[in-house]
């Protein structure tokens, strides 16, 4: 006889897990359930990942809730800006961005992540970016401080300790180290590994700035001698200084420091590279005059809602109910008229 199959999802996150009824008993295993016949050997009721394929089998509809919209249109370098990494400042999620010719989060163009949330009312600015492609950060961040030197901090808290030195005397060797230019308190090597990824700015010569791959350290008691070297740096495709640059990919290249001994004023920072990007002009829900996306008939419902809401801080359970029965049915409604094809109803075999 045909079995069917069964299955269930469940929400971790911004995230959708299907899973299949899976029956396990005394013969073996069966993703199906079993018969009638089977049950006396069953052994156990378990829900695991589905194993096969379905196509055509899932359909999302309005899966999580509006709190901000983004521009129709998106263009690179205006409202669309690509990030190498990021790294922790003062407990802060802090977006690391560079190009051959530098990034200033400041000045036109880049400057868009702090021209305050598109739509925005009351007078208020504030910034919210978008982050999209990152392995970590996809989703809203407010701006907290727009740096000058490729640094992008948000007021997203992280629970992670990165280390990180600014406005330090740091020397640059020819061969590519980083190390202490006169303090005689910095061991940088004590901080980082090979595989690892530092962050440097700050220096006048701009080859030494940037996200770069480290590549060895050499520990030393001497903090001159304890060193950080670097193979690779990465950055920012820009088609203004690299013809038919690849605007969508990150660049790379061999590491070449100039000498530099009379730095005092650089920053180093440990960090993670996460090649994505933001996208600015933000239209965030953050007061009463915003307008909600959502369509005029469900709008109806909302406000079923809210006198719902009224009548129940009033103590008028019978009028709440109401209310929630009216939302819900406007919102069952609205759903309903979405489903494509003919709506067929199980009934028993005595029917006629």
């Amino acid at each position: 006889m045909a079995t069917s199959k069964e299955y269930a999802y469940y929400i971790k996150g911004n995230k959708v897990a299907i899973v299949q009824k899976d029956w396990t008993s005394s013969g073996g295993q069966t993703l199906s359930q079993p018969g009638l016949n089977d049950l006396g050997a069953q052994g156990a009721l378990l829900w695991k990942s589905p194993k096969e394929s379905i196509t055509d089998g899932l359909e999302l509809q309005y899966v999580y809730s509006p709190q901000y919209m983004l521009a129709a249109n998106y263009t690179i370098n205006t409202n669309k800006f690509f990030i190498n990494g990021w790294t922790v400042v003062g407990g802060y999620l802090t977006f690391l961005s560079d190009t051959p010719a530098g990034v200033n989060w400041t000045s036109s163009p880049y400057s868009a992540v702090t021209s305050g949330s598109s739509g925005h009312t009351g007078g208020q600015s504030l910034d919210y970016i978008v982050v999209r492609g990152s392995e970590r950060w996809n989703g809203l961040h407010r701006v907290q401080t727009a740096g000058t030197e490729g640094d992008l901090k948000t007021y997203t808290k992280v629970n992670e300790v990165l280390p990180y030195w600014a406005d330090q005397q740091i020397d640059f060797g020819a061969d590519e180290s980083i190390f202490d230019g006169g303090a005689g308190t910095l061991h940088l090597a004590d901080h980082f590994s090979a595989g690892d990824y530092v962050w440097i700015s700050g220096c006048s010569n701009v080859s030494n700035n940037g996200l770069f791959l480290v590549d060895s350290v050499t520990a030393s008691n001497t903090a001159a001698s304890s060193k950080v070297i670097v193979s690779t740096n990465y950055y920012i495709q820009d088609s203004t200084l690299v013809t038919d640059a690849d605007l969508d990919a990150e660049g790379s290249t061999t590491a070449i420091f100039s000498a530099d001994d009379d730095e005092s004023d650089i920053n180093v920072y440990k960090a993670y590279r996460d090649f994505s990007y933001i996208l600015t002009d933000v239209n965030v829900l953050n007061d009463e005059n915003d307008e909600l996306d959502i369509p005029r008939y469900l709008a109806n419902g909302l406000v079923y809602y809210v006198k719902a809401k009224y009548a129940e801080d009033a103590g008028e359970i019978e009028m709440k109910e109401y209310f929630m029965r009216e939302f819900r049915r406007i919102t069952e409604k609205h759903q309903s008229a979405k489903k494509m094809g003919t709506y067929r109803i199980q009934g028993l075999s005595l029917f006629r």
